[in-house]
């Protein structure tokens, strides 16, 4: 019916046989399908909007929590002579850290170029106990910090990196002689190096998580003993490696 219809409606106005065959065309998709896309008329297709590509580039905070372990020793020298006395000692002191960093990454290509600071505290010690020389010491650190450059490799989402430069410290050091049992203690901010490699990953525009290791490395420094171990001078040379893993916001 709905065919007779058209045909005659095409003839009335005046209509040759190709629009008739059009309207046929039409009126058989609408009745067998319901209805009919653009793709399936011949109609010009909009594609999706594409989904958005992520950058490196950009300010970011974040914070992190971590483990430390190293290497310290503590060589004993005359002061009057600067000659060693043949007394040494080495330990691994170890703890936990956490605190926050800032940075800024700027990507060209699948590289990205990047600069970063952080501070933490720490809860980082260890020591010796030599009763059969009659001393005992240890080495804690109670904050540290960092100022790296970072140079990576982007795949996407996935950020590969290596990063190094300036480490600080708060090292303080506690010596005790067991045979008159008196005790000393000595601290400062100690400077050195620090380099380490790490992985991050964008889990959307603007959140990243990351895990990294560092090794850093305090160099050597003396203390004169003026009240535990009188006319002694002590060397300290600490070394810390440490992992930790983090979150960032990034701007």
């Amino acid at each position: 019916m709905l065919l007779g219809t058209l045909r005659g409606f095409a003839a009335q106005i005046g209509f040759g046989p190709n629009f008739t065959v059009a309207a046929t065309a039409a009126a058989l998709a609408l009745a067998l399908g319901g209805s009919a896309d653009a793709a399936d008329l011949g109609l010009p297709v909009r594609a999706p909007p594409p989904l958005p590509i992520f950058s490196w580039t950009g300010f970011y905070v974040g914070a992190d929590i971590g483990y430390g372990w190293g290497r310290d020793s503590t060589t004993e020298y005359f002061t009057g002579t600067n000659t060693l006395t043949g007394l040494r000692w080495e330990y691994k002191p170890k703890g936990v850290l956490g605190g926050l960093f800032a940075g800024y990454n700027y990507q060209t290509g699948p590289m990205v170029l990047g600069f970063e600071t952080d501070i933490e505290l720490a809860d980082i010690k260890g020591g010796f106990n030599d009763p059969a020389l009659g001393g005992a010491g240890d080495t804690r650190i109670d904050w540290q910090g960092s100022a790296r450059g970072r140079l990576g490799f982007a795949a996407d989402k996935v950020l590969f990196y290596g990063t190094g430069g300036l480490a600080y410290a708060s090292i303080g050091h506690t010596f005790k002689n067991l045979v008159v049992g008196s005790t000393e203690a000595t601290s400062g901010i100690r400077t050195g190096w620090t380099a380490g490699a790490g992985v991050e990953m964008a889990v959307t525009q603007n959140f990243l998580l990351r895990a990294e290791y560092r090794y850093s490395d305090f160099g050597r420094y003396r203390y004169d003993s003026l009240v535990t171990f009188p006319g002694l001078t002590g060397q300290q040379e600490p070394t810390f490696s440490t992992v930790r893993v983090g979150a960032a916001y990034k701007f």
